[in-house]
């Protein structure tokens, strides 16, 4: 009955309106998007991507209504546009995350505000530049899959080169064939056929040894290189391995590939495929014998399955926006399903600009106003936390309280006073239920100074460590072995002294201790890890230059993300280093007597510490160690 009633209103649509003028919109919108795209990455411009993937999502929008009601050639162009729509749309994620070390969305702060530039008189006489127009450049056209008669030839050499390596067929043995094989991948971008079979072995040898996050990557990166849909070979190639998991810890690995999966799905309306990739997330999950692992899945599952709902009820509002973009209702209900079903909050509240509810309409302004100071920001997350208390909707509740934390989050630096205690106090509550796996640990809590310092005198005084002053090193150890991926939070302030530096130990995958500088060098503006084949802290591949992190007497607050493949720092949201690890060439380096534990130090100057606190991603919780002393 449904079906029947859409199929219905679908015709009486296509018959009053233009298809072909919907379709031409559309692509002419695509186009605009992928020179959006063009210029936001010659700009480095977060605004200039958020700008694109609006124009992009109405482009969508009209693909999907003629998905829906179109001639079957008119729906055959559609689905060609539409893989172009989800490619285009990656990369535009990609470029915000690039910018920002983080995903515009839900879960990110809002985008600081550049200060002011003083005022500079004008000049009559200088004549006025010509607008620099960018070349529209199809930035999704990718290369078609190659002839398998070629590939059949080039696997045999690829066989040959490697001959050693495929002879053992230990777990770990196929797991170091997977990552040599990406890794020659990623080198042979200018040989389409020997980087397809080399991406097609890593994943099949990744399968084997089973390394899920592996197997996802070097998808990802044949996915920018060759005309595929990548999400269907990621929920083949996780089945597979599904039948292969043996251990509590691999199904909890599976289980997060399977929900970063989920979020793929759903970020592309692909709602079927999602339905079952949930249902294989609890089977998983289960396997894992991780309540609160288990729970998470629960839960994505039954938004999957409420977001599907919506979904197929926004057909009409779809037809709708096709041919008037500008009808209020149309508008509210496409900016609603945006903001609280995909958690799209750079894009949904552009919707509800134009939508017909006053109090939404008002707050998307806000959104779009780029607020600058605490209090502003404060004033905006109120209004979505408000909002929150009155939702019954567990997936809208979960939306609305997950963008307000992230605003307040965004205040929290300069924000003093009740309204500090207050934003922290809401922070705190607006945490998703469905966050990662595994609880955070507050690392403060867990740090004697008088018995975990190892130079200089340390003193914690109501919850704040206290570096110590007048010295020309001095170093603390956390009690505390971090899991294999983690997430390291610190919230510092730089109160006075001689030198400029703040150091972090961190531990990476294998066990390895690592220093991290900040505000190192001559005029404290320069940063990296020590050491990356040989070189200091200050000349490697993690390095950067003339960024002074810590101004006097300001909180400023640092993300240390350790993963197997990655090793990234941002502050205060925005990137600092992004490494493409491999920590095989990082050597070892510790400044305490345990070097499985995480450590802080300074440089003749004064810091103090207000949050310190460790979120474990995989590789279970860490572990508590013993004092110095």
């Amino acid at each position: 009955m449904i079906r029947t009633l859409t199929l219905a209103l679908g015709l009486l649509w296509a018959q009053g309106a233009d298809l072909v003028k919907v379709l031409d919109k559309a692509d002419a919108l695509l186009e605009e998007a992928k020179a959006g795209y063009e210029k936001a990455r010659s700009e480095g411009s977060t605004p200039g991507f958020v700008d694109a993937g609006f124009r992009l999502e109405e482009a969508r929008i009209k693909y999907l209504a003629i998905l829906e009601v179109g001639a079957p050639e008119q729906q055959k162009t559609a689905a060609d546009r539409m893989r172009s729509v989800n490619q285009l749309s990656k990369l535009i994620h990609d470029g915000k995350v690039a910018i920002s070390g983080a995903a515009v969305d839900s879960k990110s702060p809002l985008p600081e505000k550049a200060p002011d530039a003083p005022a500079t008189p004008p000049q009559a006489d200088k004549p006025e530049l010509p607008e620099v127009k960018v070349p529209v450049v199809d930035v999704s056209r990718r290369a078609p899959v190659p002839d398998a008669a070629k590939q059949k030839d080039v696997e045999k050499t690829i066989r040959d080169l490697f001959k050693e390596q495929y002879a053992k067929r230990a777990p770990s043995d196929r797991r170091a064939l997977a990552r040599t094989l990406l890794d020659q991948a990623l080198k042979s971008s200018d040989d389409p056929v020997a980087a397809w079979v080399l991406h097609r072995e890593a994943q099949d040898a990744a399968i084997q040894g089973f390394d899920p996050r592996l197997a996802m990557q070097s998808i990802d990166a044949s996915a920018k290189q060759f005309d595929i849909d990548p999400l269907p070979i990621k929920a083949t190639a996780l089945t597979a391995m599904a039948k292969s998991s043996r251990t509590a810890e691999e199904s909890g690995v599976l289980t997060e590939v399977w929900l970063k999966l989920i979020d793929e799905q759903v970020a592309t309306d692909q709602y079927d495929a999602a339905d079952k990739a949930a249902a294989a997330a609890i089977k998983a999950a289960r396997g894992s014998n991780d309540a609160a692992i288990l729970a998470v899945a629960t839960t994505r599952s039954k938004e999957v399955t409420e977001a599907k709902t919506r979904f197929s009820a926004l057909k009409n509002v779809l037809q709708t926006l096709a041919t008037k973009p500008d009808d209020p209702a149309a508008n509210l209900e496409m900016g609603q399903y945006l903001c609280y079903v995909k958690g799209s909050w750079d894009l949904g509240p552009r919707f509800l600009i134009k939508g017909s509810d006053p109090v939404l309409r008002a707050l998307a302004e806000k959104e779009a106003a780029n607020l600058v100071t605490a209090v502003d920001k404060a004033a905006l997350a109120d209004g979505w936390w408000d909002l929150a208390q009155k939702e019954t909707n567990p997936l809208r509740k979960g939306q609305m309280l997950a963008h307000a934390g992230a605003i307040y989050e965004s205040a929290l630096p300069d924000a003093t006073g009740l309204l500090r205690i207050r934003i922290e106090k809401r922070r705190e509550t607006s945490k998703s239920p469905a966050a990662p796996p595994g609880p955070s640990v507050d690392l403060l809590k867990l740090i004697d100074p008088k018995l975990d310092g190892v130079l200089g005198d340390w003193t914690l005084e109501r919850g704040v460590l206290v570096f110590p002053a007048g010295r020309s090193a001095a170093w603390l150890q956390i009690p505390y072995s971090p899991p294999e991926e983690y997430d390291l939070k610190i919230v510092a302030t730089r109160k006075g002294g001689g030198g400029f530096d703040f150091y972090v130990g961190v531990i990476v995958p294998g066990g390895k201790p690592l220093l991290l500088h900040i505000d190192g060098g001559f005029q404290g503006k320069s940063g990296g890890f020590q050491s990356i084949d040989g070189k200091d802290w200050g000349s490697n591949e993690t390095s950067w230059n003339d960024i002074r992190v810590f101004d006097a007497d300001k909180r400023h607050t640092l993300l240390i993300s350790v993963r197997r493949n990655q090793l990234a720092v941002t502050a205060d949201g925005k990137s600092l280093s992004k490494w493409t690890a491999d920590y095989t060439r990082a050597s070892p380096v510790s400044s305490v007597p345990n070097p499985s534990a995480l450590w802080v130090g300074d440089w003749e100057a004064v810091f103090e510490v207000s949050q310190m606190q460790l979120i474990p991603v995989s590789g279970g919780n860490g572990k508590s160690l013993p004092h110095v002393r």
